[in-house]
């Protein structure tokens, strides 16, 4: 039996945004994924988009998703402590092997919380099982945070998505309404452009990067 996998995203389309086409990798080899979703969408939104989120994660094959229905862009009005718990009972309940998250430079200050949280939830303990923690980038937050050494998206570990950027352009059109015109880069065309981009970077068509924070061999 495979290892499970959690993305724990802050908003509905982060999950798909950042690692879409890798989350569709690993369930093809056999991984169980599991999508933690732990804001609400926009108010105005909110009733359709809990159905959005099921019908985007289940096409991409995604058969388990959390609903943790934080208010929208509030995460920094609660203390830390609480969401840090709300992680470690995932963490405790699936025992994964490798979690997918936020950068911490994004300009979102959701997804900075919410690194932050699982950072701290996820850190290496005696007898306890090690997991290893990745951050994805999510276009119109990490591309524009300010570019510092510290802040700045520096990838590092890289994912071929040729055989899967189709299915994750599939599966982005059930957030069709948290979509834009290009050129904004939460765009279709902008998702395909950043793939084909980070695709040059390795020598193939279409690829998906990411920030390790760490990663185990044991």
């Amino acid at each position: 039996m495979n290892d499970n996998v959690l993305v724990i995203a802050a908003h509905p389309d982060d999950e798909l945004l950042g690692s879409g086409g890798t989350l569709k990798k690993l369930i093809n080899h056999g991984h169980n994924v599991i999508t933690v979703i732990f804001a609400k969408g926009r108010k105005e939104e909110e009733i359709q988009m809990k159905q959005a989120v099921l019908e985007a994660n289940n096409h991409l094959g995604v058969e388990e998703i959390i609903f943790l229905e934080y208010p929208n862009l509030l995460l920094e009005t609660f203390p830390l402590h609480i969401i840090n718990k709300e992680i470690e009972a995932l963490l405790v309940k699936y025992e994964p092997s490798m979690v997918f998250t936020h950068h911490y430079g994004d300009i979102n200050m959701d997804h900075q919380i919410l690194f932050q949280a699982v950072l701290t939830a996820a850190r290496p303990l005696p007898e306890k099982k090690p997991i290893e923690l990745i951050c994805f980038e999510t276009v119109s937050s990490s591309e524009w945070s300010q570019h510092t050494n510290d802040k700045t998206f520096k990838p590092n570990y890289f994912v071929d998505i040729t055989d899967t950027i189709d299915k994750k352009l599939e599966s982005l059109k059930f957030y069709d309404k948290e979509m834009r015109p290009f050129p904004h880069p939460r765009s279709y065309e902008g998702v395909q452009y950043l793939a084909q981009v980070r695709g040059m970077t390795i020598g193939v068509e279409y690829a998906e990067a990411f920030e390790i924070i760490r990663r185990v061999w044991k």
